[in-house]
């Protein structure tokens, strides 16, 4: 069974919150993204550059600890406005990847090319960028 928990250090940060509570859901929507969870190890960390609010994923192969701030090293770091990380939890899964040829997909990748939407690690780890995109999305 998945552990998804926030750290003591991360209580008082309402974007961990968020995202422990999305990751908790869809895993509880769709059981069988416990698979993605079980495959990810390593830090993932997410900034939200509008509101100055960073945390990092700390994955161990099923589990997953949310922490305040950026803990290195990270295998992917996301970095975006906090109402793109949201618009990451819209993206549709279609025949296991995430579909980006609807609205939703076709903004997540004008956020890419402009820049407002940066992942480092992207080339080095698009495996783990595919499993957290179907733990991120509510479809």
């Amino acid at each position: 069974m998945a552990s998804i928990e926030l750290n003591t250090d991360a209580r008082d940060n309402g974007l961990a919150g968020m995202i422990r509570d999305l990751i908790s859901q869809n895993l509880a929507n769709h059981p069988e993204r416990e698979k993605d969870l079980a495959a990810l190890d390593g830090n993932i960390a997410i900034v939200a550059r509008d509101i100055e609010v960073s945390l990092t994923l700390v994955c161990t192969r099923g589990s997953v600890v949310v922490h305040d701030g950026v803990r290195t090293p990270c295998k992917l770091t996301i970095e975006t406005d906090s109402d793109n990380i949201l618009k990451l939890s819209t993206l549709k899964i279609k025949a296991g990847l995430p579909y980006y040829f609807d609205k939703t997909g076709r903004e997540v990748l004008g956020l890419l090319f402009s820049g407002k939407l940066r992942i480092q690690g992207l080339l080095a780890h698009p495996v783990i960028l595919t499993r957290i995109t179907r733990l991120f999305s509510v479809y």
